[in-house]
């Protein structure tokens, strides 16, 4: 497979940008099963969750307020490594933001045994996928590794990393495919916590625009 490489702009932020490459990867000690290797970076915003004003102590003596905070800039990059199957084998996130540079590690065996920053992490039990919330390069992984034929629909619990927090969770996600349009196959994703979007992907399951959040511009 010839290097893919992507350029998305957020929809969901003004000046939001995502960056994707997938290249084929030699097997190495530290990855013996390693087929492919996902590349990804993007810049952002994390807005606070209170955006009402907040209150300091001004001359007097007495709170007043002073404003929203400015939401907090960050940029990130990951690699993820997955085997012939595209079931992910691990996967490295680095952010850098206000608070410095923070970055996480998690691994895969082929039974979905997962470590995350070398310890066992039993909530990802027999996950196959792995989710990296400000990509849509990570889709692709499903979208492979499933090829879903029209009308079908399967549902299957990632392992979810979160952008900038890092955090990771174990999610339940649906992939429904639908009838192809005039910009390539059509799916719709679905979770309990954001609800459902569609997305269409080019004849090699990268995608090109995904509802309200990315739209492909190279």
């Amino acid at each position: 497979m010839a290097p893919i490489s992507a350029l998305w702009r957020r929809l969901d932020e003004p000046h939001g940008l995502v960056h994707g490459a997938i290249s084929e990867l030699e097997a190495t000690p530290d990855h013996p099963d390693g087929a492919f290797l996902l590349d990804g970076a993007a810049i952002g915003t994390d807005s606070p969750d209170d955006t009402g004003p907040v209150l300091v102590e001004q001359g007097g003596g007495s709170p007043g307020p002073v404003g929203p905070r400015p939401p907090h800039p960050w940029s990130t990059r990951f690699s993820v490594v997955v085997d012939a199957r595209w079931q992910t084998r691990s996967c490295f996130v680095e952010v850098l933001g206000g608070d410095g540079l923070d970055r996480v590690t998690l691994t895969a065996d082929a039974l979905g045994h997962w470590t995350l920053d070398g310890r066992d992490w039993a909530e990802l039990e027999g996950c196959r996928d792995v989710d990296v919330s400000i990509s849509p390069l990570t889709n692709t992984l499903v979208v492979r590794r499933l090829a879903l034929e029209v009308g079908e629909e399967r549902r299957l619990d990632v392992a979810w990393l979160d952008v900038p927090s890092l955090a990771v969770a174990r999610v339940t996600q649906t992939y429904r495919r639908e009838p192809d349009g005039p910009h390539g196959a059509q799916y719709v994703y679905a979770d309990p916590t954001y609800g459902s979007f569609a997305f269409t992907v080019d004849p090699l399951g990268v995608v090109r625009e995904y509802q309200g959040l990315f739209a492909r511009v190279a």
